[in-house]
């Protein structure tokens, strides 16, 4: 009898480090809307040719289809980033010229 509260004494310890240890790792894994929509900057403007938008959302972002598309939808109406025809998307001039200058602007930052 005294094993098995033992057991479950445990058990349950293990569990709530598993938690703990489980959100903790969420919360390191989540980014800020800054840097979801710098990532989708930086990529499009190292694959300069225009990129189908599931391209994109699979090497810029680790973020739900979903949720990538709002970040896109919010660079397109800064008009940093637009839609071709063949349903592709690129960086306009506007947006290569603010990356060029958030990227000068980091290291003074970090």
């Amino acid at each position: 009898m005294n094993t098995e509260k033992t057991f479950i004494i445990y058990r349950n310890m293990a569990i709530m480090l598993f938690y703990q240890w489980c959100t903790e790792k969420m919360a390191r894994m989540r980014k800020s809307a800054v840097q979801v929509r710098f990532e989708i900057l930086e990529f499009l403007f190292f694959n300069s040719k225009p990129q189908l938008r599931t391209n994109v959302w699979r090497k810029s972002t680790n973020l739900s289809y979903d949720d990538f598309l709002k970040h896109l939808a919010y660079l397109e109406g800064k008009k940093l980033v637009k839609e071709t025809t063949e349903g592709g998307c690129g960086l306009t001039e506007e947006g290569r010229q603010l990356y060029i200058d958030l990227r000068k602007s980091l290291p003074s930052i970090l």
